[in-house]
């Protein structure tokens, strides 16, 4: 069986107690680190003498780190990789050095969808700390208009029609064969009682002029943040509420956040359970033996 000589988990990505055994017989040598380094000279430094790495979303590799890892011919992602644009690691870079990169996808989209019905529940009926109305309230007939119908919007439109609520949407393009009617995003915003954003990373799809024409209700539930933050912040102070996760913030505000009564913000990454952990480490293992067995 072919082997890499050095396998890296530049950071932590969750799923070394599940992968481990498996990487160990993908590898002369496996290296795992369970922190997240703040800087390219730490990054470069564990990575330099790999041949593989494997790196979380949370962890991005430069062009300047990359073209020092001579070694260097596999990246698996251990996330999901939506595009170049999107993409934590330098994409280009790679493609020109020769590096494969692979990504993993749909291994945290149920723990999602059952944290935005989990929240939209206690916030609709007033059983948490927040209340969107002065008498609890039921799901059903409540408008949920979602931006970005992709497999995680569709499973949260699901879940939220078998409860009642009327759901639309707004995509690129119309999907074929749907159950929910396509509207354009201005028409959206201004008719629903609920906005849902699921869009890829690094896509701000709400900016004031959004906020300005919807409701009082605002999720989240992309890997990064769907919206302006000074346009968010403006919103929510006219007495607006929103539920977020980790995940789904500017992280340089996750103070800010904290501090917003009217913000449902969860500690952890809404879709990182112990059970998407598993599923992670089962494909970013499969893209592993996928890449020696093809080489």
């Amino acid at each position: 069986m072919k082997k890499f000589d050095l396998l890296v988990m530049v950071d932590n990505t969750g799923i070394a107690e599940f992968a481990l055994p498996a990487l160990e017989l993908s590898a002369e040598q496996v290296v795992c680190y369970e922190d997240f380094p703040s800087d390219q000279e730490t990054i470069l430094r564990r990575i330099q003498e790999a041949d593989a790495v494997l790196v979380s979303w949370n962890t991005v590799l430069t062009k300047e780190t990359l073209s020092q890892c001579h070694k260097l011919r596999y990246v698996g992602l251990c996330c999901t990789y939506f595009n170049e644009a999107s993409c934590n690691v330098d994409i280009p870079c790679c493609r020109e050095k020769g590096i494969t990169v692979t990504g993993v996808s749909h291994y945290g989209d149920y723990g999602v969808a059952e944290y935005v019905i989990s929240e939209l529940i206690q916030v609709v009926k007033g059983l948490g700390p927040i209340s969107l109305y002065e008498e609890q309230r039921e799901l059903r007939h409540m408008k949920l208009g979602i931006i970005g119908l992709g497999t995680v919007g569709t499973m949260i439109a699901e879940a939220a029609a078998f409860f009642g609520m009327e759901v639309a949407y707004h995509n690129r393009t119309k999907k074929a064969d749907c159950p929910y009617p396509y509207m354009e995003k201005a028409d959206l915003l201004s008719s629903s009682d609920v906005i849902l954003t699921s869009i890829p990373r690094n896509q701000i799809v709400m900016e004031k002029e959004d906020f300005d024409q919807m409701g009082k209700l605002f999720i989240n539930v992309g890997v990064g943040p769907s919206f302006n933050q000074e346009a968010f912040a403006h919103w929510i102070a006219a007495g607006n509420y929103a539920i977020l996760d980790a995940g789904s913030i500017h992280k340089e505000y996750r103070q800010w956040y904290r501090e917003q009564e009217r913000i449902v913000l969860a500690d952890q990454v809404a879709g990182f359970t112990y059970n998407a952990r598993q599923r992670l480490a089962e494909k970013a293992v499969k893209n592993i033996k996928d890449f020696l067995d093809t080489e």
